[in-house]
């Protein structure tokens, strides 16, 4: 190896190293301010509490995490499974099915991600008063969905349209049915893409704070973003609960990324069909 190539390494390592403090301090941070005290954050942020007691995490999970949890990954979940289902089927149909007005169809699914989320709030909530699904599970659950699908449709479109086909007609000779080829041969091949888009959109809903604001109301179906809201007071607030609530409501979604993390290479088909 060069002394330029080592150079040139060295260097990108340097940055690499560099952006990676830039992602992880900010977490660590938030971690470590999580066991201090209101006093200990305002008169020494930097240093180390002095002790590690979980009661701010204690605390902030039974009150209020807790209860916000199971609808946060129910909506997550589902959501995710549906949008990845629905963007999959309708990529392989644009793909594979030859139809005249397929171009129109790929056009309008990737139209919906020119609109942002924030300027749709009006309209649906008139929609789901009107529909009476205001402040229910599918009410809020449906949005999350439509908003995903086209950012994941085109996820998933860019990589099934790199798939041999010859695969396909391989399966389609063995006997399997359209939906047979689809859910046995094609998503197989397509993990680095589901990865991808199961991440993005779990994320989003996860995250997601104005749908469920606007949407519902009361404890009932309240997520953990507004539950991480409802920490906050106009005339106190114990930043030590907050700054652990905020780490809990972060796992879940380090957790999935560790997980997925190896899906994320593309050309996972390689070498599927030889000769």
């Amino acid at each position: 190896m060069s002394m330029a190539t080592r150079t040139k390494r060295g260097i990108i390592h340097l940055i690499m190293t560099a952006y990676m403090i830039i992602i992880v301090f900010p977490l660590l941070w938030m971690l470590i301010s999580g066991f201090k005290s209101n006093s200990e954050i305002f008169g020494s942020p930097w240093s180390f509490p002095s002790s590690l007691n979980p009661k701010n995490y204690i605390y902030a999970w039974q009150t209020y995490i807790q209860r916000a949890t199971l609808n946060s990954l129910f909506f997550t979940i589902l959501g995710t499974v549906l949008t990845v289902l629905i963007a999959g089927m309708a990529a392989y149909a644009v793909i594979r099915f030859r139809l005249k007005s397929s171009y129109i169809i790929f056009l309008f699914i990737l139209s919906g991600m020119m609109l942002a989320p924030q300027c749709s709030l009006i309209p649906i909530y008139k929609m789901l008063g009107i529909t009476h699904l205001y402040n229910t599970r599918i009410g809020l659950l449906l949005p999350y969905v439509a908003y995903r699908i086209p950012f994941s449709f085109f996820m998933m479109w860019s990589f099934m349209v790199t798939l041999p086909i010859e695969v396909e007609e391989a399966a389609t000779i063995d006997g399997c049915s359209v939906f047979g080829t689809f859910f046995r041969v094609v998503m197989p091949m397509c993990k680095p893409a589901i990865a991808t888009t199961a991440v993005m959109c779990a994320r989003f809903i996860w995250n997601d704070f104005a749908f469920a604001l606007v949407f519902t109301e009361g404890k009932a179906l309240q997520t953990v973003p507004l539950s991480i809201f409802s920490m906050r007071s106009t005339s106190q607030t114990d930043w030590g609960v907050l700054l652990g609530g905020l780490t809990l409501a972060a796992l879940p979604m380090v957790i999935m990324y560790i997980v997925l993390q190896k899906y994320f290479v593309s050309g996972a088909n390689s070498g599927a069909v030889k000769g």
